[in-house]
């Protein structure tokens, strides 16, 4: 795989330090007899041994951290079967799907194939986003064969795979073989360059992106809106692809289910130097997919990649030169954003400061409810801390 840049010394500097940083680990399944799955809600999750230990690989990790480790409770309900722990259920589609499904290869093992899947619902979420169904679905787990855990309860045996992604930092061989199994059950469709696009997001659309992507479009790119499509259908999309581009953010992770040795064009669509880029190289690197990043960003407020404050792009000479080397036809003297998206962003703009004071006021807030967070042990905690605290955003 190859590494590309169409942005500042700096961006690309940065993207390298943190390449530099990732690395492939050996997976591997713990099988744990009289195993506890233990759903202690605020107070943690985890997998316990018939001693009452914690089972280290049923550790949720994020970077260094994971979540809080319960204790074991009494007269805990016993069930004389097998099953897979498959973590936790989470409530946003693009986490789930890099970091809550990242025990999914497991299930393709023979030994695990027909076995019940077990995510403990830590948050008390009701109902269970339907995404998380439709992606087990895909990867072909009946309804019936998924237990939601509500409480702790101990069964015959435990099967652990081990987790196989860990922002920002290691994947396995075996992260991948779950998204090319999925892709491997859908029909798929011909377009072998597809561009993703935001503009039909309800909330976070990136203003400027449609003169952007129809330049894609007139050089043979299919646009496609995931968030009108079903998740079937956005694998099938996936299946054929060899050229995927879009803003940077989830619908780029779909690159998952491309086969291996694509390209993955990103735009970059904030000023701040951070963004997703850890993320998709380590899908890029798990999947051999070649990378290219390209900063688009026009702001004249710099944002992080998240954030409520809307965002624009348009054609930087970072983009220009992208679009000249490799061959694109458009019209050089478009000036993109245009008038009109620069109206719509000055709007979106305005409404932002309305709710939710200045950008420089709103920054430093985020930066306030960073600070306190990492101070709350617990994953689940700390993003309740940060829900609780983030509400202080909307007020002036």
């Amino acid at each position: 795989m190859s590494i590309k840049f169409y942005t500042s010394l700096h961006y690309s500097q940065f993207c390298k330090r943190a390449a530099a940083r990732q690395y492939v680990v050996p997976g591997g399944v713990d099988v744990i007899p009289d195993g506890t799955i233990v759903n202690a809600h605020e107070r943690g999750f985890g997998v316990f041994d018939a001693d009452g230990r914690f089972v280290a690989a049923s550790a949720q990790m994020r970077g260094r951290r994971h979540q809080f480790v319960p204790s074991v409770p009494e007269n805990v309900p016993y069930f004389d079967m097998d099953v897979v722990y498959f973590g936790n259920v989470y409530p946003h589609f693009g986490h789930f799907l890099l970091e809550h499904m990242n025990r999914a290869w497991g299930v393709l093992r023979d030994e695990m194939r027909e076995l019940p899947i077990v995510l403990v619902n830590n948050q008390n979420i009701n109902p269970v986003p339907k995404y998380i169904y439709d992606l087990l679905d895909c990867l072909g787990i009946a309804r019936d064969n998924i237990i939601i855990l509500n409480e702790t309860a101990r069964f015959r045996n435990v099967y652990i795979p081990h987790q196989a992604f860990n922002i920002p930092f290691y994947w396995t061989d075996d992260f991948v073989k779950a998204y090319e199994y999925m892709a491997s059950r859908t029909t798929g469709y011909s377009y072998e360059k597809i561009y993703v696009s935001r503009a039909k997001l309800a909330h976070g659309k990136t203003y400027g992106e449609e003169k952007i992507q129809q330049i894609f479009a007139d050089n043979g790119f299919h646009i496609i809106y995931p968030e009108t499509l079903s998740l079937r259908e956005q694998i099938s999309f996936m299946k054929n692809c060899r050229v995927l581009a879009g803003c940077a953010g989830t619908a780029l992770h779909l690159g998952l289910f491309m086969r291996g040795g694509g390209t993955v064009i990103q735009i970059k669509r904030n000023r701040k130097t951070k963004d997703s880029f850890d993320v998709q190289n380590m899908i890029n690197s798990a999947k051999g997919h070649n990378g290219i990043y390209i900063a688009a960003s026009v702001e004249p407020v710099r944002t992080q990649h998240s954030t409520n404050m809307p965002q624009i792009i348009g054609l930087t000479k970072h983009l220009r030169k992208f679009f000249d080397e490799n061959g694109f036809k458009y019209d050089s003297s478009l000036v993109a954003p245009d008038a009109l998206d620069r109206d719509a962003y000055a709007t979106a703009m305005a409404q932002f400061r309305a709710t939710s004071s200045s950008p420089f006021v709103y920054n430093v807030k985020k930066l306030i409810i960073k600070l306190v967070a990492c101070f709350i042990p617990g994953r689940v905690r700390r993003g309740r801390v940060r829900q609780r605290m983030k509400r202080w955003l909307t007020h002036n």
